[in-house]
């Protein structure tokens, strides 16, 4: 019985090793021998590891130990002899969690260590971003660069915290399970401030700025432009009376009762329900009226000025042509139209307003005057001489929601040129999506709409599910005709709906590619791998068309109605050494349905196809965790039968 209790005491001891996290110490016995300079050659993502690993100073005494010391040694204080330190070179490290994916001869460019947590948008300067190195200089003086309107970022999280070691040392707590010697490096202590600036964090309020003083010394100099998120200002012709230019929006309902003014650079949007149409062309005329009699200040107004000039607002309704037709500017606007949405279209140099537009579109007349109707309201603001603006989803790694960003190869003129995505060398006269289109359906209705609309597009993280209905002509069915071609032109109109923009066949989907970064890179992209799970070896096979003559009836053979989306996302520590916990894409595929076969009947005019598509986003940290779990239970039920097997030889 001694033997068997002896057996589960040593049993239950290594059980906690499996949260522990040993290092494996870089010392080694020869201190003048040099290391090779080793390399890790990632396609994907790599970090830089730092230069000073392995020369790491042991927070612990030395201890001299002889051949007679028992274990645990005793800690003996001893000069420790001076040692020469050697740096090792540096070397690229692959993070946790990360797969290796093939690399491909794509297009080669710049990638520089710059990461502004702002700057949504490449090429195009972000409102209110300080850091973003497409702004101007004078946007500084624009920009509120100590505003606390952003999302602080989480100062401390699990992954942050330096681990030492998680055992005590045998200085305090003399066992078998103590730390008698550790090489890991101390935590850096940060050094005392000597000037501390309170000026970056909040602060209470002067409340004596708001008192006006009749000192001329103390007075207010103007302002020579606009400060963000300052209400634009409105001079009325006439009367020369200040005022601002207000938009209705709700609150806590749909009907708008409330005004909030237009401010600098700051866009806005408002849905107002109106409870007739009558209603709906009083609230049209008094923004319309209020652009007649009331002109812009490209600047806010100047007390000593005696004549301010101010910028018409122009109006401009929506044609037949689907184009906006500015009017001439009369003393009474009011325009005989059912408008549905209103979008002031502010344009700036940052600094000063240049011009201001009203673009109206009209509804469809249709239904009741007395039913309640929508209006919408919106408010852009586009800088003057802006540049084209590619298509991002964050500032480095994926953002939660953000869009996947795909791209195409462009087609070559021989096999010997290097292979080249759209992102990066489309031409201008080359339309492409650069999102993952969903299936899209119309209002009230299955069947399906093709449509190109950022919505409905697929985003990092969102497990969706898409269905509707292709509405088809049937088949004209005769002998001699060839039903293959019908079976496969119909294929080719249900790829279009379920494959990427732009791509009717299977064999595209190997010209298609996605970035791993929400901003995308040159070298950073996965190719969209085609996974057929019934047979992963071999192609699909081919479409083709049976006709029956005695049942009346057309086979389409081997036809597919679904798809699957698969990505794996793996959220990194800390990308390219400055830009923390970003997400990456580490592979993505896409995953044929099931095969059908369709028959058409002859009494059948129009036939209507289901359709679906589907998108699984999976943590590659979530599985690692799961194999973990799964380790530690079987450790437990192993100790459960052994503590069992015990009590039953006690009685």
């Amino acid at each position: 019985m001694k033997r068997l209790l002896l057996i589960a005491m040593l049993c239950m001891v290594p059980l906690p090793s499996l949260t522990l996290k040993i290092g494996i110490s870089n010392h080694e016995s020869n201190p003048t021998s040099t290391l090779p300079p080793t390399t890790t050659d990632l396609p994907t993502t790599t970090i830089a590891a730092s230069s000073d690993t392995a020369s790491s100073i042991s927070p612990f005494p030395e201890v001299a130990s002889t051949s007679g010391n028992i274990f645990p040694p005793r800690p003996r204080a001893t000069e420790a002899p001076a040692t020469s330190t050697t740096s090792a070179p540096k070397a690229e490290v692959q993070p946790q969690n990360a797969t290796e994916t093939p690399g491909h001869p794509l297009i080669l460019g710049e990638n520089p260590q710059y990461y502004c947590s702002c700057d949504l948008q490449s090429s195009k300067c972000d409102l209110n971003c300080c850091c973003d190195r497409d702004c101007p200089p004078e946007t500084r003086r624009v920009f509120d660069c100590h505003s606390n309107s952003d999302v602080p970022l989480l100062q401390s999280r699990l992954e942050d915290f330096q681990y030492t070691h998680g055992l005590p040392t045998c200085q305090i707590n003399d066992g078998w399970l103590c730390v008698f010697r550790s090489n890991t490096k101390p935590a850096k202590t940060p050094s005392l401030i000597a000037d501390f600036d309170a000026s970056h964090y909040r602060r209470w309020p002067d409340l004596l700025e708001a008192y006006e003083t009749d000192s001329a010394a103390q007075a207010p100099s103007p302002e020579s432009h606009y400060k963000f998120r300052q209400a634009l200002q409105l001079l009325q012709s006439e009367g020369k009376q200040l005022t601002t230019f207000d938009l209705p929006t709700a609150y806590e309902g749909p009907h708008c009762q409330l005004k909030q003014p237009i401010r600098h650079l700051q866009p806005m949007s408002s849905n107002c329900l109106m409870r007739n149409s009558f209603q709906l062309q009083q609230s049209l005329w008094s923004i319309l009226n209020l652009t007649v009699t009331h002109e812009v200040l490209p600047k806010p107004h100047d007390r000593d000025e005696r004549e301010g000039a101010g910028l018409p607002i122009e109006v401009c309704p929506k044609g037949d042509d689907g184009k906006f037709h500015c009017l001439e500017r009369e003393n009474d606007t009011q325009l005989d139209i059912l408008a549905e949405k209103v979008e002031i279209q502010v344009t700036h140099n940052f600094t000063n307003i240049i011009g201001v537009k009203v673009l109206i579109e009209g509804a469809p007349l249709a239904g009741d005057d007395n039913e309640p109707r929508w209006l919408h309201y919106k408010v852009n603001f586009i800088a003057q001489n802006e540049s084209y603006a590619k298509p991002t989803s964050s500032p480095l790694g994926y953002l939660p929601g953000s869009p996947v960003i795909i791209s195409r190869i462009l087609p070559q003129n021989n096999s010997e040129e290097q292979k080249q995505l759209s992102y990066f060398n489309a031409p201008q006269n080359f339309e492409d999506f650069h999102w993952l289109p969903l299936l899209t359906r119309k209002s009230r209705e299955m069947s399906c709409q093709s449509t190109l609309d950022q919505k409905e597009v697929l985003r990092l993280g969102v497990d969706i599910i898409k269905q509707c209905q292709l509405h088809q002509v049937a088949p004209l069915l005769q002998e001699n005709a060839n039903h293959t071609d019908y079976c496969e032109s119909l294929q080719s109109g249900i790829w279009s709906q379920l494959l990427p923009h732009n791509c009717s066949s299977l064999e595209e989907v190997g010209q298609v590619f996605a970035s791993q970064l929400g901003r995308p890179q040159p070298e950073k992209w996965l190719p969209l791998q085609l996974h057929y799970p019934e047979k992963p070896n071999e192609t699909p096979p081919s479409v083709l068309g049976v006709y029956d003559d005695v049942q009346q009836s057309l086979t389409c053979r081997n036809m597919f109605l679904s798809v699957r989306y698969e990505f794996h996302v793996a959220d990194l520590a800390l990308l390219d050494g400055a830009a923390p916990h970003q997400r990456v894409l580490e592979s993505a595929r896409l995953v044929l349905g099931h095969r059908h076969d369709l028959e058409f009947d002859a009494s059948e005019q129009q036939v209507a196809l289901p359709l679906s598509v589907s998108a699984m986003f999976y943590q590659l940290e979530r599985r690692a965790l799961s194999q973990a779990s799964v380790v530690s239970t079987t450790n437990h039920i192993l100790l459960f039968a052994i503590l069992a097997a015990l009590q039953f030889e006690f009685h």
